[in-house]
């Protein structure tokens, strides 16, 4: 949709970051082992063996202040290290701290522990479980508790349930069974997630404040359940393409418990639901009633959510800034109406094709709402040009609208959205069969700072559309029109 930013685009797609962590990776970062021969342990996950290193993990390193870059910190060697002429490391010099068989001296070698650090941060999870199976010095680097702060990977052939139990148990060795550091996981896109991967996040990372998991379609209700009642600071939740999940609430044993933690309240503040079609009213209502300080919620292509679910919604998330109701179209009027009730808090609302909303909808919601500042109302073909103009009169601060495929609004209507909404950043008029030049360039005049307009579709001249570059300069005009240059 042309007239949304990226953020807030209805058909959205969250770029992620690709993994291609492989089991053989992941085994061997757990079980590299330096040239010394000791005895190892042995640790059993279940029907799997994980060998570990023989040593205990470092602390955290301490940057050496005064000192030249250091060769290899696990052996305390500094600028004191011996090179041949051709540039390689000594085998077994005493002065090299025994760093093996001959090799040339590269970059990394040079560079001091805090700076090969700060260079693993920007790495992502895969590529920084591969850094530890380098050698001994980058193994104890890479695990520095500061970078696993966070959690990224995207592979959808990835047994992600082990992979989560072997990440989680070695972060989780100075803290046992807990990994107090780790605060974001995202496995947008891992396909084999179960619900096994997530108990395990639920028991060992009780400091999660951001989990997504969209098009984890494998998880269900019970996990879930089991997330939010053991990580208390959970305010960010992604079950985007979750088709099983359609309720979220407090386990029974942390309902009776009564945690202090939670107060009987789920503390999500961000939830999209995208996509999850099981989700109807009554689901819908146990998450209003348990999820009260939510500011972002999304419920796009629900399409079992009636404005029963929605007045739900209304009574129970009082701080509610942004709410999406996309695609669900047996939502009407009344249910603009009940969310006429958040006032001035709401700021964002999207109800694309929910074609029985008219004007009477409209002009409820805008009465109340006045500091809406991004409207979609595209394919409600049942809005004309006076819901339009109640809009712009109610509405003066919108920034970015979209009345794509709304056939009976015409230039009458842009006429007074131009007059009265002069901040106007972004707007979509595509399919708008009765917009003309003179709509087109009334908007151009008056909302000079506009900065995205579709007019695909619409009947506009090659004259209008460089009247609306001439006068909106940083402007993108989206058209299907060939012979506009």
């Amino acid at each position: 949709m042309g007239a949304h930013n990226g953020k807030h685009h209805d058909t959205e797609s969250t770029g992620k970051t690709n993994s291609s962590l492989s089991q053989s990776d992941l085994s061997t970062t757990m079980d590299f082992t330096p040239t010394i021969t000791k005895t190892r342990k042995t640790v059993s996950f279940g029907e799997e063996t994980e060998m570990i290193p023989p040593y205990p993990p470092r602390k955290l390193y301490q940057p050496r202040n005064g000192l030249k870059p250091a060769i290899s910190h696990s052996h305390k060697v500094y600028a004191s290290v011996h090179v041949n002429g051709d540039g390689t490391i000594p085998y077994n010099s005493e002065k090299n701290g025994k760093l093996g068989k001959d090799r040339r001296l590269s970059p990394f070698d040079l560079l001091s522990d805090d700076l090969v650090v700060k260079i693993f941060s920007y790495l992502p999870t895969d590529q920084l479980c591969k850094c530890a199976c380098v050698d001994r010095r980058w193994y104890d680097l890479s695990w520095e508790p500061h970078l696993w702060t966070h959690i990224d990977m995207s592979n959808e052939k990835l047994d992600i349930d082990r992979a989560l139990r072997i990440l989680t148990w070695r972060l989780s060795r100075e803290t046992p069974n807990v990994c107090l550091m780790l605060e974001k996981i995202k496995l947008s896109g891992c396909e084999k997630l179960t619900n096994k991967g997530l108990h395990v996040i639920a028991k060992r990372c009780p400091e999660l404040t951001t989990l997504e998991v969209a098009g984890c379609y494998n998880i269900t209700n019970e996990a879930l359940y089991e997330v939010v009642s053991r990580c208390p600071n959970l305010q960010h939740l992604d079950i985007t393409g979750c088709p099983c999940i359609t309720c979220i609430a407090l386990t029974p044993e942390a309902t009776m418990r009564a945690c202090p933690l939670h107060g009987k309240q789920i503390s999500l503040q961000y939830l999209d639901m995208t996509d999850c079609y099981g989700l109807e009213d009554a689901g819908l209502k146990v998450i209003a009633s348990n999820c009260r300080e939510l500011t972002r919620f999304y419920l796009r292509r629900c399409v079992r959510i009636t404005d029963v679910g929605v007045q739900y919604v209304a009574n129970n998330c009082a701080m509610l800034k942004e709410f999406s109701v996309s695609d669900c179209r047996r939502v009407t009027d009344f249910g603009i109406r009940e969310l006429a009730r958040l006032g001035a808090q709401l700021r964002y609302l999207s109800v694309v094709h929910c074609d029985q909303v008219t004007d009477v909808g409209i002009k409820t919601l805008t009465k109340y709402c006045n500091k809406l500042r991004y409207l979609n109302i595209r394919g409600c073909e049942l809005v004309t040009d006076t819901g339009v103009e109640y809009l712009a009169r109610q509405c003066n601060k919108l920034r970015s609208l979209d009345i794509g495929k709304c056939s009976l609004v015409t230039d009458r209507g842009l006429e007074v959205l131009a007059l009265n909404c002069p901040l106007l950043k972004k707007l979509s008029l595509k399919s708008c069969e009765r917009i003309t030049d003179r709509g087109v360039q009334m908007i151009a005049a008056n909302c000079t700072d506009l900065q995205m307009l579709n007019i695909q579709d619409c009947k506009i001249s090659t004259e209008a559309y460089r009247f609306v570059k001439r006068h909106c300069k940083r402007c993108i005009i989206e058209h299907t029109n060939p012979g506009f240059c």
